[in-house]
């Protein structure tokens, strides 16, 4: 589609944006010299922007690659994708497809699961607090998920990946050969990214839709331990058998 040159900014707030949200996008372009400067300006700082926020979001990815390769992953993104809310610390909830769909990172083909998990732990660092109140335990309620809670099951050791890569974490000997259901939690600040048994996903799968206890099977009750202790539960008292 040709571009139409904008000879000047409508005078409503609305149609202004649209009018420049044009320009940004190359739709349109300016037929003032100052102004078309001042887009470029615009869009070369936006585009920054966006590059740093992958950055900020997706540490491990980022590691994984090195700095180099993944300003070139995070630029190409933020061409084809650009931020659609001003709040970019939630942005990048796609970078993983991108990964996906790049032929030369096919030789790290865990690299798309290891962005999920980012993502997730993403989602989790800004997820609302749990209650203060503590849940009072029957065997007729469900004992609901903290809002942090997330998780993600892969065919990649996951969750010892994104371990490995935290700041002065060891590095292992040898990573897990199969995959991992990686459990994301949070007590006030702090990630915690646990590996669970892959048997441990339909529990997971009945919180969330708050199914009651006395409706669950022992051998899925055998994991509620690891989840309240990895905070991953709402504070509860009570005797839930």
């Amino acid at each position: 589609m040709p571009m139409r040159a904008e000879l000047r900014p409508p005078r409503s707030p609305a149609r202004f944006e649209g009018w420049y949200a044009r320009l940004l996008r190359g739709e349109a372009v300016a037929t003032a010299p100052d102004v078309r400067r001042a887009v470029e300006v615009h869009a070369n700082n936006a585009m920054a922007a966006a590059c740093d926020a992958l950055a900020s979001n997706y540490p491990v990815v980022r590691a994984m690659l090195g700095e180099t390769a993944f300003a070139g992953l995070a630029c190409a993104h933020a061409a084809a994708d650009p931020p659609g809310d001003p709040r970019l610390c939630f942005y990048g909830a796609r970078l993983a497809d991108s990964i996906a769909r790049r032929a030369d990172l096919g030789e790290w083909p865990w690299l798309p699961d290891v962005a999920r998990l980012e993502w997730q732990v993403v989602q989790a660092l800004f997820a609302a607090d749990p209650p203060a109140r503590p849940r009072r335990l029957t065997a007729g309620r469900s004992w609901p998920l903290a809002p942090a809670t997330r998780w993600l099951s892969s065919s990649w050791p996951v969750a010892s990946l994104w371990r490995a890569h935290q700041p002065g974490a060891p590095w292992p000997e040898q990573f897990p050969d199969g995959g991992e259901l990686a459990l994301i939690s949070r007590r006030e600040d702090s990630i915690a990214v646990t590996a669970l048994p892959a048997d441990a996903l339909p529990l997971l799968d009945a919180l969330r839709n708050r199914t009651p206890l006395a409706r669950l099977a022992p051998d899925l009750l055998v994991h509620l331990p690891a989840l309240a202790a990895a905070g991953a539960l709402v504070a509860a008292t009570g005797d839930p058998q």
